[in-house]
């Protein structure tokens, strides 16, 4: 069970396994807009990231928000390795 999963479950209040790559707002119930922000806020924090307003919308099941940070750590990399 990966580390994002477990974030989800947390936010979300539900068992992680039955957070799913296809949980999201859709899915779930538990998905509330403030539960949404939540998710943002607590990836954010754990990951050391900022998404922005584009991206915080679009995170609208775990896949994505996985696909996302991915995204984010390809970015990162590119960073460093211009920089270093």
């Amino acid at each position: 069970m990966s580390e994002l999963t477990r974030l989800v479950a947390d936010v979300l209040q539900v068992p992680a396994e039955e957070v799913t790559e296809d949980t999201g707002p859709a899915t779930t119930a538990a998905w509330s807009s403030l539960r949404h922000v939540q998710i943002v806020a607590h990836v954010e924090k754990r990951y050391g990231i900022r998404l922005t307003a584009r991206e915080a919308r679009a995170c609208r099941s775990v896949g994505r928000l996985r696909a996302i940070l991915a995204e984010k750590e390809r970015e990162k990399e590119k960073e460093k390795g211009s920089t270093g």
